[in-house]
């Protein structure tokens, strides 16, 4: 904890555009390539994605779905038992919650909200990335862009940012570091890729003390690190905006530079999406932004 805290100090003091400071941090754990300076969005980029933040949080309220949470334990390469459970999920307002939304989870078979589930994640609600681009977010972040490829069925630019914000509880966006893929000229969220603040720089201290420190017949005395990565796959379109339909938590051991041993992975599911009420359609400037060559194809 006291190196994360070194960490957070450190980079609060780094100017957003010294490429040596605050780029070094995300640029992998093991990147040997310097590369451009994080910087605050383009205000071309920010306004797009400022406008599509904003419709949809308009649409927070006005949804229902089902997930569905599998999780499965590893042990020795190999996944033990899984566990499904299923709720009926919705987004109510709570000002004390993060970004102001509170998820409500009810068994499907007591769905009155006398049967709420109270269940505590460790990461954000996956609607609630939406709200990267809101302009408090935003502040508090730097970003790198990629440059536009394609997916399966979408072209994507990747945007990539980074926080400095200390890892609490983990369930606020601004505890998270990782890449975003914004579908063209919709300015959708396609996929976002995530990790806890400062993982990349623990990880690496902690290996290095991993793979040269004493062993004894042949076990190392220092364990090596543990690490997670989120995944969040927006893959269902409704009235031109996207919604969550897969979260992947992979919990993982870093026992080589190129080598992980998954710990847990958990999948969460979400399918049977229903609307209510209604929305103003609103007009949202296209997404074609051309990143500068010096930033292009650069993003983690």
């Amino acid at each position: 904890m006291r190196r994360i805290a070194l960490l957070a100090a450190a980079l609060a003091l780094v100017p957003a555009g010294d490429a040596r400071g605050a780029g070094a941090v995300d640029d992998g754990a093991y990147a040997s390539t310097p590369l451009p300076a994080w910087r605050p969005l383009p205000d071309e980029l920010a306004a797009v994605l400022e406008a599509k933040s904003a419709g949809y949080a308009r649409r927070a309220l006005g949804f229902s779905c089902r997930e569905r949470h599998r999780e499965a334990g590893y042990r020795g390469g190999e996944a033990r038992r899984e566990r499904i459970r299923e709720f009926d999920y919705l987004l109510v307002a709570d000002k004390s919650a993060p970004e102001g939304f509170r998820a409500v989870r009810t068994r499907p078979d007591r769905p009155s909200s006398r049967g709420e589930v109270r269940v505590e994640r460790d990461f954000p609600e996956p609607f609630l990335w939406s709200q990267l681009f809101r302009p408090a977010i935003r502040s508090t972040l730097r970003f790198r862009i990629g440059a536009w490829h394609t997916t399966p069925w979408k072209l994507v630019i990747p945007i990539s940012w980074i926080s400095g914000a200390p890892v609490l509880e983990g369930r606020r966006i601004t505890e998270w570091t990782g890449t975003a893929e914004i579908e063209y000229r919709t300015g959708n969220l396609i996929r976002i890729v995530a990790r806890p603040n400062f993982q990349d720089q623990r990880m690496e201290m902690q290996l290095r003390e991993y793979l040269i420190g004493m062993r004894i017949l042949g076990f190392s005395l220092t364990p090596p690190p543990d690490g997670i990565e989120l995944t969040v796959d927006f893959g269902y379109e409704h009235e031109g905006y996207t919604y969550p339909t897969r979260v992947v938590l992979h919990r993982f051991r870093q026992v080589h530079r190129d080598v992980r041993r998954t710990l847990t992975r958990e999948v969460f599911e979400y399918d049977d999406y229903r609307f209510f009420g209604t929305v103003t359609q609103e007009r949202i400037p296209p997404l074609v932004y051309q990143p500068p060559a010096d930033d292009a194809g650069n993003s983690n």
